[in-house]
């Protein structure tokens, strides 16, 4: 009877050992949260009642000790469900489709929505901090930034206390997980405050390893049927939840056997909760699925709108292309108006010399008697000094003589400088002159010319007026252009009738005015209006260009010109400014 029994129960031994091999294997990730030995001991009877529950169906446990690593094998496919803090499983949700199937029910509270919260606490014998504001300036023990009970659920209640823990705090040490780390650390004095999962202190003096009495709970908070130590509001419990490739039905089946289980040591599960709370504490501090990442905001929003943005990129590089060719454009106009303009002046120059060559041709006579006076005179003097030696008069009589050559011979002389003057080519150079004096040497070359015409000279010079930035030479010969003009016109006045000429100068502001006026007959108001232009001229051998060549000498000194009748009497006033600062360079 026993050798016929033997091949049967061989035969269901090699069944029921070949089961585990038939069946379908599936990877159920566990954070770690206290460490991997305590992952197994109290995960164990959980996976191994869902395998029961699940025929041709088995699952592998397999505790991970830090969320990265969790993370690492949701997103590689190494496991098809897995198991972890709240703040981890929304993270997950949003960057790998995770979906969750169930939620823990909290052996605490009976309450699945309002069962993990956070607790901030010191020493007992730490008499420097007493509340949440005294942990300025403090150091702070925490898991890991994104760890959620060990971190994230103290930084919600440190940000409603208006303290920053990047800002406020001396530092935040992270320590990684188990979190059991941090407690030991606050207690042995290797921090000033620490905050950890809300129950694990009891779960610890539950285990003989620390006692409550030796921490002081800041923040402290109590909720109605929750009975550990809290300092922040409570969220929802964990949930188990399955990856973005695992099969539909194969999760269909997970859930409905996770609200099923029952026995010692196995978990109890609850339809899946939602997690709102979570969002909006990830929300208020901007982690998680609310970070603002640049980067990829810029990457994301290119991506939905790259036409929009192709457009831009191409409408961008014609109009840099349309301004640099208008800035090209504008460089050669500048260039080329800059090229005429100094042409123009090239011609103005030259167009003044000939006018003062004409002009100076034009005084010929009147130069030639003012020479011949102090010529003339010079030879009498030497004659008498000759009859004088030949006398045998001593020569003290000769004195005189002699003093009055030197006197006419320097009188001669200063009439050539003027006609040197006079005639050489501007040099461009604006240096400060005397305008008075610019005028009184203009009088003097017109003198034998004033003489002829039995004009009356009226000077009434500012000697206030400082020295003016001009060119000398050009000044002069506008100063001669309208002297002229003035005597010309003067000259028409019938006999016995008064022929004057006034010259004035004051300052106006920050300009020097300069007022020439005859008694001639004037001009009426159109004339006036026309007498700047070129060619335009009442003398018989006149080239009408003397008050145009002086307007434009004028307005390139930045200055004005212009003419009015008197305001008294007959004749014509001629007024032109010049500005009492300006560059040295024309």
């Amino acid at each position: 009877m026993k050798t016929k029994l033997l091949p049967a129960i061989f035969l269901l031994a090699a069944i029921a050992c070949a089961r585990p091999l038939m069946a379908a294997s599936h990877g159920v990730g566990v954070l770690a949260w206290r460490g991997k030995d305590v992952a197994l001991r109290d995960w164990r009877p959980t996976i191994r009642a869902l395998d029961a529950a699940l025929p041709g169906e088995h699952f592998i446990l397999r505790p991970l000790a830090t969320l990265s690593g969790l993370e690492e094998a949701v997103r590689t496919g190494q496991v098809d469900f897995f198991i972890t803090n709240p703040g981890h499983y929304v993270t997950l949700e949003q960057r790998y489709g995770a979906a969750r199937l169930a939620t823990l029910e909290s052996v605490r509270t009976g309450k699945p929505g309002a069962a993990i919260g956070a607790v901030i606490f010191t020493r007992a014998g730490n008499p420097a901090i007493r509340s949440l504001k005294d942990l300025r300036g403090r150091s702070l023990l925490a898991s890991s930034p994104q760890a959620f009970g060990g971190y994230r659920i103290a930084w919600g209640v440190l940000h409603d206390a208006r303290i920053n823990p990047r800002g406020d705090l001396e530092k935040v040490i992270y320590m990684g997980l188990p979190l059991d780390r941090i407690v030991l650390a606050v207690r042995d004095g290797k921090g000033d405050a620490g905050t950890v999962r809300a129950c694990l202190l009891e779960s610890m003096a539950a285990e003989g390893r620390i006692r409550m009495r030796d921490f002081r709970i800041l923040h402290p908070r109590k909720v109605e049927g929750f009975d550990c130590a809290l300092s922040s509001p409570l969220y929802p419990d964990w949930p188990f939840a399955k990856t973005k490739g695992t099969p539909p039905a194969l999760a269909k089946r997970v859930a409905i056997a996770l609200l099923g289980l029952d026995g010692k040591g196995v978990r109890h599960w609850t339809i899946p909760l939602s997690y709102q709370p979570v969002h909006e504490l990830f929300k208020k501090l901007r982690i998680g699925p609310y970070q603002v990442n640049l980067q990829s905001v810029l990457l994301e929003t290119l991506s939905r709108n790259w036409g929009w943005f192709a457009f831009a990129g191409l409408l961008l590089v014609l109009g840099l292309l349309h301004v640099s060719r208008v800035e090209y454009l504008v460089h050669a106009r500048t260039r080329e108006l800059k090229q005429s303009q100094e042409r123009a002046r090239l011609r103005l120059a030259e167009l003044a010399h000939v006018s003062r060559q004409v002009t100076l041709g034009e005084l010929a006579s009147g130069l030639a008697h003012e020479i011949s006076q102090p010529l003339g005179a010079i030879g009498n003097y030497a004659a008498g000094c000759r009859r004088a030696l030949a006398a045998g008069r001593p020569g003290a009589a000769l004195e005189k003589p002699l003093a009055e050559i030197s006197r006419q011979a320097e009188h001669a002389g200063r009439i050539l400088k003027r006609i040197r003057s006079f005639l050489r080519s501007p040099r461009g150079r604006r240096e400060p002159a005397s305008l008075n004096a610019i005028l009184e040497d203009a009088l003097d070359l017109l003198c034998a010319e004033t003489r002829a015409a039995g004009v009356g000279i009226e000077t009434r010079l500012d000697a206030g007026i400082p020295p003016v930035p001009v060119d000398a030479v050009a000044i002069g010969q506008v100063a001669v252009n309208i002297i002229r003009n003035a005597l010309e016109a003067m000259s028409a006045n019938p006999e016995g009738m008064p022929r004057r000429l006034r010259i004035e100068t004051s300052r106006d502001g920050d300009m020097a005015r300069v007022a020439i006026s005859d008694t001639g007959p004037g001009l009426r108001e159109e004339e006036i209006e026309a007498m700047f232009e070129p060619f335009r001229t009442s003398r018989e051998n006149g080239m009408g260009l003397g008050l145009s060549i002086s307007r434009s000498i004028v307005h390139n000194h930045g200055g004005r010109i212009g003419a009015q009748a008197n305001e008294q009497g007959r004749g014509l006033s001629v007024v032109f400014s010049l500005p009492l600062r300006g560059d040295s360079q024309t």
